[in-house]
């Protein structure tokens, strides 16, 4: 697949977020093909992708039944109720299609169940594009079809840099700047959960390491990139502690309440801290990844399949800056590029049209719309 061309996307004002990105001042599309300067040479067998990170709990709590597992409906479920609502959800998807099922009635439960699943999956796969995307599926004692409706999130690498973040710190520890930007990381990391590069569960942690082991073995090796990686592992391990520290979250509305704007990136830096701070008062525990169901639980594909999670395109980093960020651009976009699908996060609508509470992405929106900011923010800083 053709993945991340951008770092951070800017100025979308619909729900529905669209590849283009509206602002070249903040980026706008990397080129990232053709070789970068600082590199080498192109990177070459590269290792696996690291798992993802720990998958959410299921959203709504809900149970794909798409592939049956005939133990798990027959047990602990109303039967009768099963099969009433499951042919009653089957008329709408057929209708809606114009296309037949067998009648599969006469058949004892659950192989009714599962012969109609199974040819109403071959009708659809000839009949529609999308035909994936059509899930049974098991909500609160209730179950029907729905189609799944993706979050657009652009092809888009969402990293995070810390070094600058520590170089506002290092110049000045009692910085009002650098204080109220450690309570936007620490609810980034600590409630949002997004992977932090030193973690060595986090994508980008085996994707600097890989990169390193890389160079290490050409014998023109760049020294500034060396020294660029030893300054990553360096800073980011500091910095990790300091994002970790409890306190910025407690002190994240004192410090906006108090905070002083006296530069233009001082004022970037507030409304993006009441964006962030508006988000946790209203999610105070809601996790990126909340809506999160990984393909690979829920697709029957080939072994040697891939798919890019959302720890590959989401995470914190080192620098967004120089010859090393560079690199790893490329680096990752050329391992990414091998994958076939993207995991973004996923929500259902039933094909009844039954309104479920809290079904949109009012939560992710707003997230990505405030990480676009943050990543804007450094991306037209001197830091």
């Amino acid at each position: 697949m053709s993945h991340a061309k951008t770092i951070c996307r800017h100025g979308k004002t619909t729900e529905k977020r669209t590849t283009t990105s509206a602002t070249s001042s903040v980026g706008g599309i990397r080129p990232l093909a053709k070789t970068q300067k600082g590199c080498r040479r192109d990177p070459q067998g590269q290792t696996s992708v690291t798992p993802p990170c720990h998958v959410a709990n299921a959203f709504l709590r809900m149970k794909f039944l798409s592939r049956l597992q005939e133990t798990e409906v027959v047990q602990g479920c109303d039967k009768t109720k099963l099969e009433r609502e499951f042919y009653d959800s089957l008329s709408i998807v057929t209708e809606k299609y114009g296309i037949t099922v067998q009648d599969s009635k006469a058949m004892p439960f659950p192989y009714n169940i599962s012969a109609a699943l199974a040819d109403l999956r071959a009708k659809l796969k000839k009949t529609i594009l999308d035909w994936k995307e059509i899930r049974l599926i098991h909500h609160r004692n209730r179950t029907f079809f729905a189609h799944e409706d993706r979050f657009n999130t652009g092809m888009t690498l969402y990293y995070i840099p810390v070094i600058p973040l520590h170089t506002i710190l290092e110049e000045n520890q009692s910085s009002q700047t650098g204080i109220l930007l450690l309570s936007i990381y620490s609810y980034l990391y600590k409630v949002l959960g997004i992977p932090y590069y030193r973690n060595d569960d986090c994508y980008l942690n085996s994707t600097y390491e890989s990169y390193e082991e890389m160079i290490s073995e050409d014998e023109d090796q760049d020294e500034d990139i060396s020294a660029e990686l030893k300054n990553a592992k360096t800073v980011g391990d500091i910095m990790k502690t300091k994002i970790f520290d409890a306190e910025n979250l407690t002190a994240f509305e004192t410090r906006l309440k108090t905070f002083k704007a006296k530069s233009d990136f001082d004022k970037k830096t507030l409304k993006i801290a009441k964006e962030v701070y508006k988000i946790y008062t209203k999610y105070p525990t809601e996790r990126l990844d909340r809506k999160y169901y990984p393909l690979r639980f829920r697709e029957e594909e080939a072994q040697d399949s891939y798919y890019v999670t959302m720890d590959n395109y989401v995470s914190f980093c080192a620098s967004i800056k120089g010859n090393l960020f560079e690199c790893m651009c490329q680096f990752i976009n050329e391992d990414l590029q091998e994958y076939g699908d993207i995991d973004e996060p996923t929500r259902f609508l039933p094909f009844d049209e039954q309104v479920i509470k809290g079904n949109n992405f009012d939560f992710e929106k707003q997230v990505f719309d405030s990480l676009d900011d943050l990543i804007a923010l450094w991306q037209n800083s001197n830091f």
